[in-house]
């Protein structure tokens, strides 16, 4: 696909600095923009690396300088980015229509436009939306219900009764509606220690614009709902556990895992490896970093680092004194001689 600057900053709705200006035929970083590619430059810093480059375009911040290339202004430059990606990289069209190497029950529900691949399998009462994908290998359990425009991508399996709303991204390897890891301590006949199953009654709802990375698992809920809220980004291999909530907006980065009915408010940012315990509420927007431990409930909008997870200026300070704990105890020993010693002259 190549547009014009002028077509690029209409689908923006912005203006452009010329009109039609350079044909564009890709959207890249700047360190990788070549002779027909637009990029962005969201900070000062980077300007330099703008000129340095090829793009022929860019989309910038109202207050930079451009260097003289053809480009789009915006508020949010990296937003505004991310939305030509759409254009130019989006995942391949599936043609509608079910593959004879696919086995779909005949009490399911196909709506128009799906497209069903090779070796997928959708049981019975499941019923997929109109222009949904459901990729090659994956399972679509009994009385699933997905939505409109939502894409399934290959080797992805959906135990049954499960819901997912519209324009959701499943990626490869993941499985939504397995039991949750519940089982309770008793001794066989012999004292043996031995965990007894629970059996899960409960179900997943998955909202609209929800996107799950490759190789997720989010557990039924033992009894009730497992919840991924409205636009909800899930990153790779993230472990969302039974009767967990998560609220809209929320973004979870690799290898994040949430045990049991814990919650996630709205718009909270969880970093990668951050692990949080059963029965605990994250309050709106918070920010966990980074392997943090979250042991104890955390308050709307506030910043979190460590282990166990504290306010966020108070582990910098925490690990600054971590840094100089050798010197602070060649001081206190120091002291301690002196003290000593001034008791001694003292006797």
């Amino acid at each position: 696909m190549i547009l014009t600057l002028e077509e690029l900053a209409r689908h923006l709705g912005a203006e452009p600095s010329e009109r039609p200006g350079p044909s564009i035929a890709g959207a890249r970083p700047v360190e990788f923009a070549g002779a027909q590619d637009i990029t962005y430059v969201a900070a000062a810093p980077f300007v330099a690396k703008l000129r340095e480059g090829a793009a022929a375009a860019v989309i910038i911040l109202p207050d930079l300088d451009p260097g003289g290339l053809p480009h789009i202004r915006s508020n949010n430059p990296e937003a505004a980015f991310a939305r030509l990606t759409a254009l130019y990289y989006p995942h391949p069209d599936a043609p509608p229509g079910i593959s004879p190497r696919a086995e779909v029950h005949p009490e399911a529900v196909i709506g128009q436009g799906v497209s069903v691949g090779p070796f997928a399998v959708v049981d019975r009462g499941a019923s997929i939306g109109d222009g949904s994908v459901i990729g090659a290998h994956s399972v679509i359990g009994e009385d699933v219900r997905i939505g409109k425009n939502t894409r399934i991508l290959p080797h992805v399996t959906i135990y049954p009764r499960v819901t997912i709303g519209d324009r959701v991204i499943v990626h490869s390897g993941t499985v939504i509606g397995a039991d949750g890891f519940g089982f309770a301590r008793d001794v066989d006949e012999r004292g043996m220690p031995v965990a007894v199953k629970k059996y899960h009654s409960g179900t997943v709802e998955i909202g609209d614009d929800v996107e799950i990375g490759a190789l997720c698992a989010v557990d039924r809920a033992l009894a009730g709902v497992t919840t991924v809220g409205k636009g909800a980004k899930i990153d790779n291999l993230v472990q969302i556990a039974h009767n967990v909530t998560i609220g809209s907006g929320t973004v979870m980065a690799a290898q994040s895992g949430i045990a049991g009915s814990s919650t996630l408010g709205e718009f909270c940012m969880v970093g990668g490896q951050t692990g949080i315990k059963d029965h605990v509420t994250v309050g709106h927007g918070a920010m966990l970093a980074t392997k943090a431990g979250i042991y104890r409930n955390v308050p709307d909008h506030s910043a979190v680092s460590g282990i166990p997870a504290m306010p966020h200026q108070h582990f910098l300070r925490v690990q600054s004194a971590y840094k100089r704990l050798p010197e602070l105890l060649d001081r206190i020993r120091k002291l301690e001689r002196m003290l000593k010693s001034q008791g001694k002259e003292k006797e």
